[in-house]
């Protein structure tokens, strides 16, 4: 009941104030005559752009465009000579490093040689699970 009597009391506020200021909102500015016009002014502007875009696309005006540096690639032979020696470099320090890790469980240089790195461990050989990652490599 109360929001019809809200939407009543606002219809009949709006009427009356339009009733006591029309006389106001029509002289207050002089482009409020011109309101009615204002969408026929936006078609015409956005049909004279579409028509000026279409037109600069379809003439000979030509955009600055910018030249491209040289740009010069390396030869296959040089990519190759780089991959190889890339590869023979990896290679090689895959082998010493197993070498070094194979050397270091032979023997270590306090004299013992029983495959430890750091002297005798009697719980090498027990199945207890205590082993170290240096006695295992």
């Amino acid at each position: 009941m109360a929001s019809i009597l809200s939407i009543i009391f606002l219809v009949y506020g709006v009427y009356h104030h339009h009733k006591l200021f029309a006389a106001e909102y029509r002289l207050s500015t002089w482009q409020e005559g011109l309101k009615v016009y204002s969408p026929a002014i936006m078609i015409f502007a956005v049909v004279l752009f579409i028509l000026y875009g279409i037109l600069s696309f379809f003439t000979s005006g030509k955009v600055p465009v910018p030249s491209l540096p040289n740009v010069s690639l390396p030869s296959a032979n040089s990519i190759k000579n780089s991959i190889n020696n890339s590869m023979e470099s990896i290679g090689n320090t895959v082998t010493n490093s197993m070498n070094n890790m194979t050397s270091l469980g032979n023997g270590n240089k306090s004299g013992n040689n029983n495959g430890s790195l750091f002297g005798n461990n009697q719980n090498k050989n027990k199945k207890n699970g205590s082993r170290s990652f240096l006695e295992t490599v």
